[in-house]
């Protein structure tokens, strides 16, 4: 057997095999022999038949098996010889196999980049201190209130806000024709009496009918215009505009409730200097992990910096296309109407293409360094979130989690350990970081006692 491999661009290589007439013709022998000993033949015990009857009945059998153990045994040979681990292969081609003839074959294949691993131990990351304001309390809090507040007539005359909920009467006209003689399936849209409105965009009951509102005191009318998009339900309102003539008759606000008993009751505290310590860890919280976050992203940063390595094409198209899949999804999930999602297609595949990169360029560094450093994650770990997973969805256990969401155990297990590995390396690396900033241990140590003294 002789094998050649060539490079034929980042991370792919054309693979050459070629077999001799009489290493093809030894292979074929041994197939024959093993079916001479099992094969069945009319009018013969099996191992009894005539070896030339055998061939004839088995010939095409044998090979079709001979060709696929002469492809395996060739690519176990160039990977021996060669040292490459194949992630993907094409344009296969092979010579037409028979048992007294050389038989060849070549195939492209993509394999995993070879590179040299960059430092990554005392990787520089700068360390803020996260530090809750007395305002920033105050505004969390009245946050709080006001969503928890109950709404409530408005008895001074005053104009609508943004945020009230505001009672009108309606009629709507497109084109100057009533909406209700445009569509059959608009006449419920088409009038409203006594109907209740949310003054802001998120719960506008049509896109920005809500806030056009907002200045209007009881009584006063206007003509509040709404287009509707390509991908509005009804059909014949796509691309049109109504106008809807619109009375303010009532108008109710949010009440922020008490900072009373009852209140701090609800929230299981014992009074309003413990609620504020409450919301203070809260937003402390979120603001630590909103940093360690940030110390993970430059530290990434700084590990991408400074590493050169290709990406083989087959995976990159892969992870681009799945990446191209995920931010539509996202897009349509966000409400964005399909027209735009189609106009915006080439921005979001270069924009996926980048990130696909990106993203398999961090995977090999992170699996090479688990690999220098022995990183590892055992079985007992991807248990353990499998189930905290199957928890989460409300699931008794794994099995239950897996058949409500139609998943194969395991895939969901090597994807699992996948991302285990990498939070784990992540981790190993912050671990090793270079902290600066007043962030950084030495810095608060400092600070402690700069307080004690």
């Amino acid at each position: 057997m002789k094998v050649a491999v060539e490079e034929t661009g980042p991370c792919r290589k054309l693979l050459k095999v070629e077999f001799a007439a009489d290493e093809v013709q030894k292979e074929y022998d041994e197939s024959l022999e093993v079916y001479a000993k099992h094969g069945r033949v009319k009018g013969f015990r099996p191992g009894r038949a005539p070896r030339e009857m055998i061939r004839r009945q088995y010939d095409k059998q044998i090979l079709e098996g001979l060709k696929d153990h002469l492809l395996a045994k060739g690519y176990q040979q160039a990977m021996k010889e060669h040292s490459f681990e194949p992630i993907a292969e094409m344009d296969l081609q092979a010579s037409e196999l028979k048992a007294d003839q050389p038989f060849s074959f070549s195939v492209t294949l993509d394999v995993e980049p070879s590179f040299e691993l960059p430092v990554y131990k005392g990787l520089d990351v700068e360390a803020r201190n996260v530090e809750i304001s007395d305002d920033a309390v105050t505004q969390a809090v009245d946050h709080y209130l006001e969503n928890t507040g109950k709404y409530e007539d408005v008895t001074e005359a005053r104009p609508v806000q943004m945020n009230d909920m505001v009672a009108v009467d309606y009629t709507a006209t497109v084109d100057g024709q009533p909406m209700a003689e445009v569509s059959e399936k608009a006449k419920s849209l088409a009038e409203g009496r006594d109907f209740w409105v949310i003054v802001n965009e998120e719960y506008s009951f049509l896109p920005g009918f809500g806030p056009q509102l907002a200045g209007l005191k009881v009584g006063e009318s206007k003509d509040v215009s709404v287009a509707f998009d390509a991908q509005a339900p009804i059909e014949e309102l796509r691309g049109r505009t109504a106008v809807f003539a619109t009375t303010v008759k009532q108008i109710r606000a949010r009440a922020k409730p008490a900072m009373d008993a009852k209140l701090f009751e609800s929230l299981n505290v014992k009074d309003e200097a413990e609620m504020r310590e409450m919301f203070r860890g809260m937003l402390s919280r979120e603001a630590e992990a909103q940093e360690r976050s940030r110390r993970r992203s430059q530290l990434i940063d700084a590990l991408m910096k400074g590493a050169a390595l290709d990406i083989p094409e087959s995976q990159a198209q892969s992870e681009s296309h799945r990446i191209v899949y995920e931010m539509v999804e996202d897009n349509a999930r966000r409400g964005v109407p399909e027209q735009e999602i189609r106009e915006n297609i080439g921005k979001i595949t270069e924009s996926a293409q980048t990130a696909a990169r990106d993203r398999l360029k961090l995977r090999y560094l992170l699996q090479r360094i688990a690999r220098e450093e022995q990183i590892a994650v055992n079985d007992a770990e991807v248990t353990a979130l499998m189930n905290a997973q199957a928890a989460r969805a409300g699931a008794r256990t794994p099995r239950e989690w897996l058949q409500r969401a139609k998943l194969k155990e395991k895939a969901v297990r090597a994807a699992m350990r996948q991302d285990l590995l990498t939070s784990k390396t992540i981790d190993f690396l912050m671990a090793n970081a270079k902290l600066s900033g007043d962030g950084a241990p030495q810095a608060e140590e400092t600070e402690k006692a700069e307080e004690k003294a």
